[in-house]
């Protein structure tokens, strides 16, 4: 069954960032977005009673996403235009190996999803995301540089932390931790990459009733996220 990278999004509901909300509020027809970096990012899965993912929670002083739990991933550098397989794929795994040791291969690569940050953020990525299951006779280390900790955890477990308050996810990748948790086990992931419809997302921000909320497109949208914000 072809699995369409939207339909998760219509059980996503995090919440709105105040910072964002106020940018939001005090954007007008003059202002122009910055333009989005070109990034990529990986989604290690493996089987160990279960299906386990890589994440990653970034340093509180990180200028980007500070204190975030992430995957492995970055924006695209000079040196990955030179990869075969291009550009953004360059990146996934360069990525991958600077940040965690492990070596993967174009082929291990399985396009999973593709998030742009909202327009009116001062630093915006246009990330495509990939889901990789470990090779064997490799394991994950903490070498980024840019992490308090990291490790393997079930999908079920991490969406329990961000319950607690234990820890926070940006909405992708949430979305993909909350679809990880339906899929159970690494054999699901590699059939719900087969014949993947990866749509972008680009999350609209509005005010609903007084409360600010996140809009995603559904895969019924024309435009598929491309609208303006005013």
């Amino acid at each position: 069954m072809t699995a369409d990278s939207l339909r998760i999004l219509q059980r996503l509901a995090p919440a709105v960032p105040d910072a964002l909300a106020r940018r939001v509020e005090a954007w007008t027809a003059a202002d122009r977005p910055v333009q989005a970096a070109p990034s990529a990012s990986v989604v290690l899965v493996r089987d160990r009673g279960g299906l386990e993912v890589y994440l990653m929670q970034r340093h509180a002083r990180m200028p980007f996403a500070p204190s975030m739990v992430v995957f492995p991933g970055g924006r695209v550098d000079a040196v990955d235009a030179a990869h075969p397989a291009g550009a953004i794929r360059g990146c996934a795994l360069r990525e991958t190996l600077e940040e965690t040791g492990v070596q993967l291969a174009d082929d291990d690569l399985l396009p999973w999803a593709h998030w742009i940050t909202p327009e009116p953020e001062p630093r915006r990525f246009d990330t495509e995301f990939f889901a990789a299951v470990l090779p064997p006779g490799q394991d994950p280390a903490d070498i980024s540089g840019e992490t308090d900790r990291a490790g393997w955890s079930s999908p079920e477990d991490a969406l329990a932390a961000v319950r607690r308050g234990d820890f926070a996810m940006m909405p992708p990748t949430l979305s993909i931790v909350m679809e990880l948790a339906e899929a159970g086990n690494v054999s699901a992931v590699l059939d719900a990459a087969r014949d993947r419809i990866i749509r972008p997302v680009l999350p609209q921000v509005i005010n609903d009733h007084g409360h600010w909320v996140f809009r995603y497109p559904q895969s019924g949208d024309a435009e598929m996220g491309s609208r303006r914000w005013r």
